[in-house]
């Protein structure tokens, strides 16, 4: 018997999962640029990331659907993805982290594998995510363009404005990919600040926003409408009427390179 490949857990019945599986959570970092998103990709050749593990767990006898905290595009980057998938039950977490490691390295690296229950939904069961945005106002080495996107910045004070305006309740119907299949629009963020420090000799700024979740390129719409303000091309107000769903000032999304899926909370 093999688990159903359809990501929902009710298409597995407990009795099968009780008696012939374990469902374990993995947590992992991985390099977007080397993969096409998360998710696949139909009309691309490169392989996603869940596509990524699937293969490496075919490899060693294990059939199962993945299934990942959150869907990022191609060129994002993770810090802590959580990811779950069905093993049978002769499997131990020790061993699975052993095999696997060096089978998805080095674009992914395994930060922790454990069993968990069978009715855990690493989508379902998020409390709330966290991304972080990492860019420079100066153009970086090719070894760290890949990981710190080139975006020019204004008034930094004016930017953290725009980002303490995020916080809260909001309808982000206007900072979402037009495609966007999102049941409601509603969102509540948080947190949102601005960090700047020092890396590779030079002065790096980090966005880090925390919210309940996330509509398909909503941060990066987010913080490429707060540069735009921060550098004098939208005015504040028009800013405040996209974020009241009212009219939109801004929608270009910043580069998906500086972006990271920080962190997910259950």
């Amino acid at each position: 018997m093999s688990p159903a490949t359809n990501t929902d857990t009710k298409s597995i019945t407990n009795t099968a999962i009780n008696l012939d599986y374990k469902t374990f959570a993995l947590k992992i970092a991985y390099n977007g640029g080397a993969f096409s998103g998360f998710a696949p990709q139909k009309s691309r050749k490169i392989l996603s990331v869940s596509e990524a593990i699937s293969d490496a767990l075919q490899s060693i006898g294990i059939k199962s659907s993945v299934l990942g905290a959150g869907r990022t595009d191609k060129g994002v980057h993770s810090l802590g993805m959580v990811v779950r998938f069905f093993a049978p039950r002769f499997w131990e977490a020790k061993k699975l982290e052993k095999i696997l490691t060096p089978k998805i390295y080095p674009h992914i690296k395994i930060r922790a594998l454990k069993e968990i229950d069978f009715s855990f939904c690493p989508i379902k069961d998020a409390k709330k995510r966290a991304y972080l945005y990492l860019f420079s106002p100066h153009l970086q080495s090719p070894f760290v363009s890949p990981f710190v996107a080139f975006e020019r910045v204004g008034d930094m004070k004016i930017l953290q404005k725009c980002l303490q305006a995020f916080i809260g309740e909001h309808n982000f119907a206007l900072f979402r990919k037009s495609k966007s299949s999102a049941k409601t629009t509603n969102r509540i963020i948080y947190d949102a600040r601005l960090k700047i420090f020092q890396r590779f000799g030079q002065k790096i700024c980090g966005i880090y926003i925390e919210g309940n979740g996330f509509l398909r390129a909503q941060v990066r719409l987010m913080i490429g409408a707060s540069l735009a303000v921060s550098r004098g091309e939208v005015d504040f107000s028009d800013f405040v009427l996209q974020l009241e769903a009212k009219k939109s000032a801004w929608r270009e999304p910043v580069s998906a390179n500086g972006l990271y899926f920080a962190k997910v909370w259950y």
